[in-house]
């Protein structure tokens, strides 16, 4: 049998076995006893359901903006900043009315900025569509930037109390594990049969449910999840439903739900600039409105729609491309790197053509992002007369090696990079602008923009010039 014959027949095998495991799930989500688990999984939440503002004030805004807000974000995170977004924007007119900037300016911190510019453009929606009131009807909701199925569901359910499906990360496990769902969870019959069991949790509406029941079993159902039925290590022993679990019955809940591997992180290594006007001849990028000119300006971008932290603040920051160059300050000798940060200043910036080269380290910083772990320098300018350097220290362009050091192993020649062609074709940042120091503070910046900021505010408070 050739190798191609035997991967077909493990396919086969594999694909007749899930939908054995599907068959089985599914006759137990059909016949699962829902009245009896909700009474006892509800006399549970009385005595040990979480509180958080929105839940304790549940309006269909508050539970909309703590819903985005919590989108890979931990809920402790999230409490810091709920209660400030609240007070600035009460209601979706407001939040409407203000400037993007002023909405990441609150968000700075949160990450996944895409969500704050969502959470904008859906209040616009809302001003001009809905009187500036949070839909109530499912499909409106879902025509909303930034809202899906769950998004939805959670208004639907904890805003409105109608009878409104959620699936997120805590009732995905646990649904999986109270029907013993043997496959991986994020194929398509798998949610399917997913959002049936969180559906099926919910009574229609009788004239037995009571006011509130719909975000009750919900909120029971999420908490259940969180703080019981846990990833790694689910305190069956404490679970009010665990009677009624497949998994346990199995003996398999630490084995689901059954996840794909993750793929190994990328490691990535970048380069920040804290670039002041008087480190560069001239150059085109307009000043602060209002504002003196200094040499002691600095100079930053607003990121574009196309890059990370797309609409924020940020120092310029080019991508070491080359593994030899990647280790401690041997990408001071990357002669590409030197090349695009030339490019980048002359083309962008518009300053006079000469062979600027990145200084040494200043500071490091290690920051993720999605799959990267990024290791990123800051520097200045080689030679740049730094106008806030020590009083009596010799500044760190002093006592490392001159640029011109040889590498351990002379590198090779290398083809040009997809970041240098990159600079060619699309910029850096749609908007340059040099800023006093003091004005960072005042600006939404990256994650790691912010760190930088704060570095350099250091520099100038802690008796530098």
């Amino acid at each position: 049998m050739n190798t191609s014959s035997e991967s077909f027949h493990v396919d086969s095998s594999r694909r007749s076995a899930d939908e054995s495991r599907l068959k089985k799930a599914r006759n137990r989500v059909e016949n699962f006893p829902y009245k009896k688990a909700r009474d006892e999984l509800l006399m549970w939440f009385y005595a040990n359901g979480r509180h958080f503002p929105w839940r304790d004030d549940p309006t269909p805004y508050r539970v909309w903006i703590s819903e985005i807000m919590l989108q890979q974000t931990t809920t402790q995170t999230v409490l810091g900043y709920f209660e400030r977004f609240l007070e600035r924007f009460p209601d979706p007119k407001a939040l409407a009315a203000a400037s993007e900037e002023e909405v990441l300016a609150l968000w700075e911190g949160l990450g996944y900025y895409r969500r704050a510019r969502a959470l904008r453009e859906a209040a616009i929606v809302m001003a001009e569509r809905f009187d500036g009131r949070v839909p109530d009807c499912y499909d409106d909701l879902l025509s909303l930037p930034g809202v899906g199925r769950y998004c939805a569901g959670a208004i639907l359910s904890f805003g409105y109390d109608k009878r409104a499906p959620i699936l997120e990360a805590n009732t995905t496990r646990l649904h999986t594990r109270l029907i013993a769902l043997g496959v991986e969870p994020s194929t398509s019959a798998a949610q399917k049969l997913l959002w049936q069991a969180a559906e099926n949790w919910l009574p229609r509406e009788t004239s037995q449910t009571q006011t509130g029941d719909y975000r009750r079993i919900n909120g029971a159902l999420t908490d259940l999840g969180r703080l019981v039925c846990q990833p790694t290590a689910p305190k069956c022993d404490f679970c009010p439903i665990a009677r009624f679990c497949a998994a346990r019955k199995l003996g398999v809940q630490i084995e689901l739900p059954n996840r794909r591997k993750r793929q190994a992180p990328i490691q990535k290594t970048d380069v920040a600039f804290w670039i002041s006007r008087g480190d560069l001849k001239t150059s085109r990028v307009p000043s602060l409105p209002g504002a003196p000119e200094s040499p002691t300006d600095v100079l930053i971008m607003r990121r574009p729609p196309w890059a990370l932290w797309a609409g924020l603040w940020d120092f310029p920051r080019l991508e070491v491309v080359d593994p030899r160059f990647q280790q401690k300050d041997e990408w001071r000798f990357d002669p590409e790197l030197a090349d695009r940060l030339s490019l980048f200043l002359e083309t962008e910036v518009g300053a006079p053509a000469e062979s600027y080269r990145p200084g040494a380290a200043l500071k490091l910083f290690r920051h993720s992002v999605t799959r990267y772990r990024v290791t990123l320098s800051l520097c200045r300018l080689e030679n740049a007369d730094p106008a806030l350097a020590p009083v009596a220290a010799p500044s760190l362009f002093d006592v490392l090696p001159p640029t011109d050091a040889p590498l351990a192993s002379p590198p090779e020649q290398l083809a040009p990079s997809p970041d240098a062609e990159r600079l060619k074709n699309k910029p850096l940042a749609l908007e340059w602008l040099w800023v006093p120091i003091s004005d960072l503070k005042n600006r939404p910046l990256s994650s790691t923009g912010r760190k930088i900021a704060r570095f350099i505010e250091n520099w100038r408070d802690e008796g530098r010039r």
